[in-house]
């Protein structure tokens, strides 16, 4: 069964990492430890620079995510946010293309100084050796471009992003355990509980998104939640089956409905620790 899309997992735990670092909080060693960089040879960072006036290039800032950390802190970040933009590409769902790199959205980390200013970061993930004897087969590139003004955002309702992921899960679970999908019911049922329980969701693929005790109960519930729910992979995923007529309809329905509400909780649980920096 898959789970949350690798992209999307580290570039939560860099916001999460980044933020408790930023609000000087003592955080592990980012790389190559954290379960998001297993696959990664190498991560690094780099700024936008013009050479040319028509060409940009880029230039290195941080070797590595524990680099860019203390980087954002010499450079005066107050914290981090992170944010999903569909693509909403003719004649495909995002929720299709969510287990291609690049797919899915556009994930985005807002890096936010004093004086509304901001930059925007985006990932570049390559195949550097598929062969890697320790599977690190990936290489991945964070580009930083500079933005005039920080968007104006308000901090994500966590309890209103846990009442809609609640309701998108329920309906999918209620359509699959209709058609027999056992599977994908009992992985809905554990997201559910992973939600409302309160306790740690021991059997999500990543149980170091955010440093212990650094993120809000409820932000923490909707990011185990998240990853128990994300089930829009490739082969054998919830995505590789089709249903006619009516119940082909639903199934787009419920499924829309769950990746829509997976993607802003956990845009929102992720972003929720940049309060835990601005405030500080």
């Amino acid at each position: 069964m898959t789970q949350m899309d690798g992209p999307v997992a580290q570039i939560v735990a860099l916001t999460c990492y980044g933020n408790a670092y930023l609000a000087g909080h003592d955080i592990p060693a980012f790389f190559p430890a954290n379960s998001t960089c297993q696959y990664c040879d190498k991560i690094t960072f780099a700024k936008a620079r013009p050479l040319l006036s028509w060409i940009v290039g880029e230039r290195e800032v941080a070797a590595t995510p524990d680099d860019w950390f203390q980087w954002l802190r010499v450079a005066g970040a107050r914290g981090i946010r992170l944010s999903w933009t569909p693509r909403k590409l003719p004649g495909i769902p995002d929720r299709m293309t969510a287990g291609f790199v690049g797919g899915g959205g556009r994930w985005q980390m807002e890096t936010v100084y004093s004086g509304d200013r901001s930059d925007s970061w985006v990932a570049r993930w390559w195949v550097w050796n598929q062969s890697a004897s320790d599977r690190r087969i990936w290489r991945v590139v964070y580009s930083g471009a500079p933005r005039r003004r920080a968007k104006a955002r308000q901090q994500a309702d966590l309890a209103e992003l846990k009442s809609r992921l609640a309701d998108s899960l329920r309906a999918i679970r209620a359509f699959s355990a209709e058609h027999g999908i056992d599977p994908f019911t009992q992985e809905f049922d554990k997201a559910l509980d992973a939600l409302s329980s309160g306790a740690a969701a021991v059997t999500a693929d990543h149980k170091d998104l955010a440093p212990l005790g650094f993120l809000a109960d409820d932000a923490r519930a909707l990011l185990d939640a998240s990853q128990l729910a994300w089930h829009f992979g490739g082969m054998g995923s919830w995505n590789d089956m089709s249903f006619n007529g009516q119940p082909g309809r639903r199934y787009a329905a419920v499924s829309e409905s769950l990746f829509q509400s997976v993607n802003r909780a956990i845009e929102g649980a992720a972003s929720s620790s940049y309060g835990n920096v601005a405030t500080r």
